[in-house]
Parts: structure tokens; sequence; C-alpha cells
């Protein structure tokens, strides 16, 4: 069985777990892949993986369905927390920064995707790239037009550009059909790209997994 962390993109990813195992396997096989994606954080930063976190995927992994996803989504939940704590620690960024705003679910999307467009120049790039480049004729698509305008050759920012426009693609869905954006995902979407280590496109990959996840009963983003 392979592991999430070996696929480019959720779609991927999603389409190989579906075609793998049992359909009353596939969700909690899809939440342990997101638990594989944090374990990479983990070890980008040279850091051990919690034991308790280990603990309670060994007790979870007993459980029958549909008990076992739903305690191993909440744990997934914690994971990051700490995950996200750590880097903002790290970074000197305080939790109170960028502050769920109050408002309708569209509302508070629409005050995250202006932050990104001003503060995050992947998002803004990325924005300006389907407002006046996409769907033109002849138009490069998205990575190409990244690698282009970045002018880099580095993997790991190209790969980040992706995710970034696969997590603005997620944020339009969920204002789309009025969809209430996690609050813990705020901060982290909010302050990821602040990030330049090895584990930034890990933790953002995660992230849009979970998006991706979220809006499967409304259909595959």
């Amino acid at each position: 069985m392979k592991k999430r962390t070996e696929f480019q993109n959720q779609d991927d990813w999603l389409a190989y777990v579906r075609a793998t195992v049992p359909p009353e396997d596939v969700p909690f096989i899809l939440s342990m892949g997101l638990t594989d994606t944090y374990r990479e954080f983990y070890e980008m930063r040279s850091r051990p993986f919690p034991e308790r976190f280990s603990l309670e995927i060994e007790r979870i992994s007993t459980l029958a369905e549909p008990e076992r996803t739903k305690e191993l989504d909440a744990l997934n939940d914690s994971i990051m927390g700490d995950a996200i704590q750590f880097l903002m620690t790290a970074a000197g960024v305080s939790t109170g920064s960028g502050t769920m705003s109050q408002f309708t679910p569209r509302g508070t999307i629409e005050g995250l995707q202006e932050h990104l467009r001003t503060k995050n120049p992947y998002f803004a790039l990325w924005t300006h790239y389907q407002d006046n480049v996409a769907g033109r004729d002849g138009a490069p698509d998205w990575r190409a037009y990244a690698i282009q305008k970045m002018q880099t050759s580095d993997d790991r920012e190209i790969d980040f550009a992706v995710l970034i426009s696969e997590l603005g693609k997620c944020l339009e869905l969920y204002h789309q059909r009025e969809m209430q954006l996690p609050k813990h995902f705020y901060s982290e979407i909010w302050f990821l790209y602040r990030s330049n280590e090895p584990e930034r496109n890990a933790m953002t990959r995660a992230l849009v997994q979970e998006l991706v996840e979220g809006l499967e009963p409304c259909g595959s983003a």
C-alpha cells in the first residue's frame, strides 16, 4: 500500500485509494494518509513524532467503523494544531495574528482571500493568472506560468506554487457553497506562506487534503 506522501496531488491519491482498498475502508485510509503527511512534517524538522499521538493511533486502529475514522480525524486536527503551533513559535509569530473574522462564511473567506492577495506573493500571482491569463488562446498552464514569472527551477518553490493554486480553488468552492471554514484552518492558511522551511509544502499539502475532504459530501474539488 502506497503512502499519501508518494503522490504529488490529492486527486491521484484519492483515485489510488478508491481503486485499491474496499469501499468501507476508504475513509480510514484517507485519514491515515493525512496522518502520514503530518509525520513527514516532523521528520523534516528532525523532531520525533510525539509518543502521545503514536499511542492514540495504535488505540484508534483497533476500533470499528465509523468510530475509527471519526477519532482519527479528531486526532489529525490535534496533530496539525501541534505542528502549526511549533512553526508559529519558531517563526516568532503571535498566535493572535490573523484572528478569524466574525462574519458569514462567505465574508470570512473573502477576508482571508484579500489578505492572501496582498500578503502572499504566490497567491497574488495565482489570482492574477486566474483573472488575466487562464482561458486565453495559447495561455500556458499554471505551473508553466509560475515557473516563467518566478524565474526559478527550484522544485520546492514550484510545488508550493501549485499547492497554493489548489488551496485557492478550495477556498473558492467553500465561498461558492457558503461553507464555514474551520477556525483552525483560517490561522494555518494565514500563516503557512511565511515559512520557507522544507516542511512548508508538506503542511500545505495536508491542509489542501483536509479542505478537499471537507468538500467531498458536496462533490470532489
